[in-house]
Order: C-alpha cells, then sequence, then structure tokens
C-alpha cells in the first residue's frame, strides 16, 4: 500500500475514534494539503523558500505574529515595551512553551533559545539570506563580517523569560520581521546534537510551535508517496488550544493540486483567474483577497525609458478602463490593492481610488513628439514587455489593449515576451528589462510594504523613484498613527502614478478555497502562510 493511502486511512480512523467518544464539535481532524516541492530545510534561519516558510510556521513559534486581521500580537512573547528613542526592545516570554520533537525531546522554550537564534541567523558560516534584513540589530552587520564575537549582538537574555533587543538605528519594521521564519528561536543543545543534519529530517527537527514533525520521507525519483506529517503539539495545545489533530502534507506534481482538491484528498487550495472561477462555479466556498495590483513597470535606467517625455507619452496614451478583464480582476486606479491596511484599518478608504492621471491623447502626443527629439530612435526597437509564463496569461489581454492604444494614438510598437519566473527574478535584479508585467503586492499587510519596493536601493531598484519619494516612504513607516502613515503613502503614491514609472491596469483578487466542512483555517496572502491551530471540521 503506498504511503499517501496509508496516511489517509490513518487519518480516517483516528477521526472515526474521536468520533466515537465525544460529539462533533469540529476539533481533531486531520487536514490534507498539498505542495509542489520537497522544502529546502526546516531550519528557520537557512529557509529560503515558500514550502519551507509554510511548514516552519506551523512548527514554531516566534516572539509576535499576526493575526488574521493582520495585526502584530504576541506568540512566544507575552508582552513588551518600546524605549522612547525606540532603539531598546524589552520583551516578557511565556513561560509555558516547551520544545518537543518526534524522539519525545522536552525542555522550556526560553531567552537563551531566541539568542542563539539570533546569533545563528547572523553567523557568517550560516549563509541566511535574511540575514540583512535585521542588521538594524546592534552589531549585527559586524557580526555577519566577522569583525565582532557573538557576545558583541545585542540580542541579551535579562534572565529565563526575558529578551532584549537593541538596535543600531531605528526600524519601525521590526515587530513585523520578527513574525517571520528568520526570527525563531533555536535550541543550542538541539541544534549541537544534530550535527549538521538540524530542520533536515523528522529526526532532527524540533517544535515550539502549535505542530510537531513526525514524519518526513522524500524520494525525487517517485511522485507517489512523498509527505510530510505533523501532529499537535500537546504541551503546547494545554496552553493554548489547538483543534486540529494533525496536518499531513503532500508532495505533488503541480498538475494534481487542482485534481486532488475535487478528489477530495486535500481540504484547501489557494487560486486566481480562471482556476478560481471554475471552482466558484462549481460550488466551493472561499475567502477572497484583494492584495495585489497588476501593471507595467518602466524600467527608468534604460537608455530608452530613462527619458520622462517617453514614459509621459505612454501614461497619458494608456487607457486601462478599455481593457477587458476576466474574473477576479478589476478596473485599478491605484497602485496599492484594496485590502490593504494598517492597524485595522483600510488604506484604500483613507486614501481614496483614484490616483491615477486621467488619458490625454494631445498630452500623450505631444510628449511622444518630445521623446522622438530627445531619444535615439533605434532604442524604440529593443523595448519589449516581459511576463511570467503562468502567471500572467489572464492579464495580458489587458496589456495587449495598451499595446494597441500606444500603436493607434503613438505608433509605438512593442511585443511581449513570456519568462520562467526565475527568469523574470533574474532579469528585474539585473536590470534586463525595459517594461516588464507587475504584480505589485508587499509582504506584510502595509501600503507601504509594497511601495516601498520602488525607493532608493530597494527590489525595483531599476524603476526606484526620487529622494522625496524614498522619505516619504520613511515617513510612513515612523508616524505615530496609521491615518500619519497613510497620508504619507498617499503622497508617495501619487508621486509614482504621475511619474509614470508604474502603470496600473487591475486590482487581482486571490482566493483560498476549502472543502466543505472545513471551517477557520486562516490564510494570510502577503506570506502564503496557513494557520491550521484553530482550524475546525465538521462532517
Amino acid at each position: 500500500m503506498k504511503k499517501r493511502a496509508l496516511l489517509l486511512l490513518t487519518t480516517i480512523f483516528a477521526i472515526s475514534l474521536l468520533s466515537a467518544c465525544t460529539e462533533d464539535d469540529g476539533k481533531g481532524y486531520i487536514f490534507t494539503y498539498d505542495i509542489t516541492y520537497n522544502p529546502g530545510t526546516l531550519d528557520p534561519q537557512c529557509a529560503a523558500d515558500d514550502n519551507s516558510y509554510l511548514l516552519i510556521n506551523c512548527i514554531f513559534e516566534g516572539l509576535l505574529k499576526c493575526d488574521a486581521a493582520g495585526n502584530i500580537t504576541g506568540a512566544g512573547a507575552k508582552s513588551w515595551e518600546v524605549s522612547d528613542d525606540g532603539l531598546t526592545y524589552t520583551f516578557k516570554l511565556r513561560s509555558d512553551r516547551y520544545w518537543t520533537d518526534v524522539n519525545g525531546f522536552s525542555e522550556k522554550c526560553t531567552a537563551d533559545d531566541y539568542v542563539f537564534g539570533f546569533t545563528r541567523l547572523f553567523l557568517p558560516e550560516t549563509r541566511a539570506q535574511a540575514a540583512e534584513k535585521f542588521f538594524c540589530i546592534e552589531n549585527a552587520e559586524a557580526l555577519n563580517k566577522g569583525q565582532v564575537t557573538a557576545e558583541d549582538l545585542g540580542v541579551t537574555a535579562e534572565d529565563e523569560y526575558t529578551l532584549t533587543i537593541k538596535l543600531q538605528y531605528e526600524e519601525p519594521l521590526l515587530p513585523m520581521l520578527l513574525t517571520t521564519a528568520a526570527a525563531m528561536p533555536c535550541n543550542e543543545k538541539y541544534f549541537l546534537k544534530a550535527q549538521g543534519k538540524y530542520g533536515l529530517s523528522d529526526e532532527a527537527t524540533p517544535s515550539n510551535g502549535a505542530f510537531y514533525l513526525t514524519d518526513w520521507y522524500y524520494d525525487p525519483w517517485s511522485n507517489n508517496d512523498n509527505h510530510l506529517v505533523l501532529r499537535a503539539n500537546q504541551k503546547y495545545s494545554e496552553q493554548t488550544e489547538v483543534t486540529a489533530l494533525g496536518l499531513n502534507f503532500f508532495i505533488v506534481p503541480e498538475d494534481s493540486v487542482t485534481d486532488d482538491f475535487y478528489a477530495g484528498t486535500t481540504d484547501s487550495l489557494p487560486a486566481s483567474g480562471t482556476l478560481a472561477q471554475t471552482l466558484s462555479r462549481d460550488g466551493f466556498a472561499y475567502d477572497e483577497y484583494k492584495t495585489s495590483v497588476y501593471g507595467l513597470m518602466m524600467n527608468t535606467k534604460s537608455s530608452a525609458l530613462k527619458n520622462d517625455f517617453l514614459r509621459y507619452a505612454l501614461l497619458y496614451a494608456a487607457d486601462t478602463s478599455e481593457a477587458v478583464l476576466p474574473f477576479g480582476f478589476s478596473h485599478a486606479r491605484a497602485a496599492v490593492a484594496q485590502s490593504v491596511g494598517l492597524d485595522g484599518l483600510n488604506y484604500r478608504e483613507h486614501a481614496g481610488d483614484e490616483l491615477t492621471v486621467r488619458p490625454d491623447k494631445v498630452r500623450a502626443e505631444t510628449a511622444y513628439q518630445t521623446a522622438l527629439e530627445q531619444v535615439d530612435r533605434t532604442l524604440f526597437s529593443q523595448i519589449k514587455i516581459i511576463a511570467v509564463e503562468g502567471r500572467d496569461e489572464d492579464i495580458v489581454p489587458a496589456v495587449q489593449t495598451i499595446m494597441q492604444q500606444w500603436q493607434g494614438k503613438l505608433g509605438f510598437y512593442c511585443d511581449i515576451a513570456f519568462l520562467s519566473q526565475s527568469e523574470y527574478d533574474a532579469a528585474i535584479a539585473s536590470g534586463d528589462y525595459s517594461i516588464a508585467i507587475t504584480k505589485l503586492s508587499g509582504e506584510y499587510n502595509r501600503p507601504d510594504s509594497a511601495l516601498g519596493k520602488f525607493v532608493a536601493g530597494g527590489e525595483y531598484r531599476y524603476s526606484e523613484m526620487s529622494a522625496e519619494y524614498t522619505d516619504l516612504i520613511q515617513s510612513s513607516r515612523t508616524s505615530d498613527t496609521a491615518a500619519e502613515s497613510f497620508d504619507a503613502c498617499m503622497q508617495a503614491e501619487q508621486l509614482l502614478l504621475k511619474d509614470g514609472r508604474f502603470i496600473p491596469i487591475a486590482y487581482c483578487s486571490e482566493y483560498f478555497f476549502y472543502a466543505e466542512g472545513c471551517e477557520n483555517i486562516q490564510y494570510d496572502p502577503f506570506t502564503g502562510n496557513i494557520d491550521y491551530s484553530g482550524a475546525l471540521y465538521f462532517d
């Protein structure tokens, strides 16, 4: 019998035992979910792929977490204080959190575990990709460069359950960073005993969170029985109830994911576009999230589109309202999506939804004629639009509508070239593009997270905005209230849209579908993490 079938039978048997003993309160179900590749590592400090983050989020608990509304709340920390200068964070930890694993390891999770976790994050030999994000911590960068020792790091255990983090400079985003995998604790004794295999097998992966890893099987030459099995951490559940009995993650080919959901083998499925439309028509329940905006991003360091008048011409010639959009898309006249907010408040309700310039044929033609005088025309033939194969097909007809407008109003022609996701990412990082179909969204639920990609030295550095824009984003992050933060973001967003570096086309909805009977599975559309700790199933 294949292991997948065996896991399913085990799940059914466990549910039958529970239902025989108790009334149906939705608790004690084993949830199943498909992933399309083997996680690289479940070592939080070394993880670098989405599936690793998904599993780590189920197994480990950091100081802080994001709740279902996107607010930052305590997790391993029951409270925290910030000094007046914003440079010292003091966390009071819960004293009822324990480490466990498949072999029965049991030890309290203390401040020392967080100190060791951060130390590992910055040690040069760890080669942690996320280390740079935390260089705000005192001596973190110096430790990463081998210039100081671990004892100099600004993370200290004041006592068993008090942790202090001292910063080199104020970083308003530190609480959000502390919700991510890289900030998870690490038990030094367990890590050393793992002898280089930490986070690479069920025998060497501990848990201080809601679930622990009991089985991890992966055969790269087979698609039939690869899986990870998680079960509820009983000591954790004694203090913070975990309603699910366990989680089964199946590693399957991408073309099997939808079939498994239809077959009832899995309980939930994120989707968008035409797939979401099909699932909706077939009656599956879902939650909808409007967290991203599709648009055209200009490389302003390229030889042609660094010319302001060429961008203005393309901006004023584009009438995105004429584009026909598929299911899950709606016309956008702003750069930040509709579900984004801060402290429970919605950004779009504050900033408005009409921030783009109006199409203007005369302005477009005038700007284009000026651009023709200033830019070598041979460079125009080198301009193309890059897109991601398997991601952008639904929005391409709308982009083609804009391309036809450019042709009709300006006589400007370009083509679309599809790249793999990795090729696209490399092009954006290296500046090897002229125009890119971009799915703009943040890494977390704040407007500055999306807009911040255009700051000097940001992710979209080849489309980066002015120093004024960067200052506005920084101001939004240091504001005392959400309203003040929103005002700074709105000014930055207006600068971005009037400049023509990003032409928004459509808001894109993402959907999280779940099987009949499933309730309270919390999906985070910004990170892709899924919280099953409070999940219920009613037969």
